[in-house]
């Protein structure tokens, strides 16, 4: 052709030559700005013809394909040679129209719509290969792009005339070369299903508009021929529970038994979809008999994908069971490491009270309580790094570590806090492959010499309330969290705790519980309800316990919360 363009593209025959294929020509029909109607044509060819000699030319062994494009103002040729056995399908015969479901027949039809689409479509046999040259053109489209581009040209006064009815009738086809895909209409002749759907209107939708309403009956079937719809079953709000892709229908169920539709159905892009009306969806569209087969195979599809689904929800709902089940006991196990209430039953001198609420089942707060003999009682709390399971297996681990430290206590009458701690850190620290830690403060109350030895790694600093004194914090001296880095070294301090004492731990799942407008709750509202002379150890915790939980009110525990009063009466 005279003042062409020309493009060429080398495949290697297999799976992949066909979208490759197609992505081609569409990009070069897109950068020339070809018309629609042989933009389709020339996607539905470079589909139907490249998939047909990968298919049935190589029938799946190696070989390649030459593609041409050769593009002007008044034509457009696509070329395709291969290396095949000779096959002609210029002399492949046209369909037979179906007399009954049984009869119908999948497939056979790409080159038969490619041949109905193109305006030439010319076969030879040159050597060993063979070549075929689709042509796409028309004269009054032909015109109108001559006219176009002389419209953008200086000194030139052509106007575009308005579409006739050949550009209706094109855009028709246009319209049911897309409906032809969907697998409602797969495999279908236009002249089976032009009649029918001629009349029926293709309505757009804007994100977020209502396609569908649950509990209504729906008076026609849709066919989505762009975009994506969310369908919500029971509520239109919140997360989606199915999409509805492009080239799928809707509502055929509802139009054929006449019951309400079950789902919301929601515009979740554009979206364009062509409604059937219900009429001629039950009187000449499913009268055809290769649609009515169509169908079936759709809602088997449908009933088997659900079939699947209700399957894979049994067996996550019995894994969510199982897993449950051992959180529940995992629960009820971390509880029990805990110190029972009442803390020290046999000793009047010391009132001790813990409390430890998880944000989940099982969390990484703990607290303890153990007597080394009369006089001496080794309190400790503890804040591990994360949440759940893993921090509950941390929380273990650092407790079982106490606990040997305690017992080495009960025959060391001065228990080395530091190098409970340093001794400790270096405990944690091995196999500690998720780098976890724990913030620790560890003290030991000596009701005889009525003083208070203490260290804190890396912890919140308690609250102290000695008789005769304004309530304090014990800051100094503060040292690294535990868990992470082997080999630190520790500080310990000492404070007097005379009689009436009240010594306050927690973990910051106290100050900084949230409120629904994720203000915390603070040390400024702890130290207001510290400042108050308590009863006794059980009355501080119930009281900051109360005030949490009333500020709190609907918002979520995101931390756990954990106190320990020791009350030296």
């Amino acid at each position: 052709m005279s003042g062409s363009i020309r493009h060429q593209l080398c495949l290697d025959a297999g799976p992949a030559a066909a979208g490759e294929a197609s992505l081609w020509v569409r990009m070069r029909a897109e950068q020339h700005q070809l018309p629609d109607e042989w933009s389709e044509g020339l996607d539905l060819a470079a589909v139907e013809l490249v998939a047909n000699i990968c298919d049935y030319g190589y029938r799946g062994r190696q070989g390649e394909i030459r593609l041409m494009l050769e593009l002007s103002h008044t034509r457009t040729e696509f070329t395709l040679e291969d290396d095949a056995p000779a096959f002609d399908p210029s002399q492949a015969p046209p369909p037979q129209k179906a007399t009954s479901l049984d009869d119908a027949q999948i497939g056979g039809l790409g080159i038969f719509l490619v041949r109905q689409m193109s305006q030439s479509f010319v076969y030879e046999r040159t050597g060993s290969s063979n070549r075929l040259v689709v042509g796409f053109g028309d004269p009054a489209i032909a015109s109108r792009g001559l006219d176009r581009r002389q419209a953008d040209e200086p000194g030139t006064d052509a106007q575009e005339p308005e579409c006739g009815a050949e550009r209706r009738i094109a855009m028709d086809r246009r319209q049911l070369a897309v409906i032809s895909s969907s697998p409602l209409f797969i495999g279908v002749p236009y002249d089976e299903i032009e009649g029918a759907l001629k009349a029926c209107p293709i309505v757009s939708y804007r994100p977020g508009a209502i396609v569908r309403s649950a509990g209504n009956r729906p008076s026609s079937v849709g066919l989505l021929l762009s975009g994506v719809l969310a369908g919500h079953v029971g509520q239109i709000d919140g997360a989606p529970n199915f999409e509805i892709q492009a080239n799928e229908c809707f509502g055929e169920m509802s139009v054929a038994d006449g019951k309400p539709a079950s789902a919301w159905l929601v515009a979740a892009t554009e979206c364009s979809v062509l409604e059937i009306d219900a009429d001629i969806f039950l009187h000449q569209v499913l009268t055809v008999p290769r649609i009515g087969r169509n169908l079936i195979v759709i809602l088997s599809d449908r009933a088997r994908r659900h079939g699947e689904e209700m399957a894979h929800r049994a067996r996550v709902e019995s894994e969510l069971g199982a897993l449950q089940r051992e959180l529940d006991f995992a629960e009820r196990i971390q509880a029990s490491m805990l110190p029972l209430a009442p803390i020290f039953p046999d000793e009047p001198r010391l009132d001790c009270v813990g409390h430890m609420h998880a944000a989940r089942q099982v969390g990484g707060d703990f607290f303890e309580a153990l007597p080394l003999d009369a006089d001496r009682y080794l309190v400790a709390i503890g804040d591990v790094c994360n949440k759940g399971m893993p921090a509950a297996l941390f929380m273990t681990q650092t407790l079982t570590m106490l606990r040997g430290s305690a017992a080495r206590g009960i025959s060391d009458p001065e228990l080395d806090l530091e190098v409970l701690a340093r001794q400790g850190n270096d405990l944690l620290c091995q196999g500690n492959s998720e780098h976890l830690f724990v913030s620790l403060f560890i003290a030991v109350i000596d009701l005889k010499s009525e003083r208070l030895r203490y260290v804190n790694a890396g912890h919140n600093p308690p609250w102290l309330l000695a008789t005769g004194s304004a309530p304090s914090l014990i800051t100094h001296p503060r040292n690294p969290v535990a868990g992470m880095i082997p080999g630190l070294t520790y500080k310990s301090g000492s404070v007097a705790f005379p009689r009436g004492s009240l010594l306050l731990l927690y973990t910051d799942g106290v100050t900084e519980a949230e409120n629904v407008a994720t203000e915390q709750f603070g040390d400024e509202r702890l130290a207001a309800l510290v400042s108050e002379p308590p009863a006794s150890a059980q009355a501080l915790v119930a009281r900051i316990v109360a005030a949490v939980d009333a500020f709190a009110g609907a918002a979520a525990q995101a931390d756990d919360i954990t106190l320990l009063a020791a009350h030296f009466k």
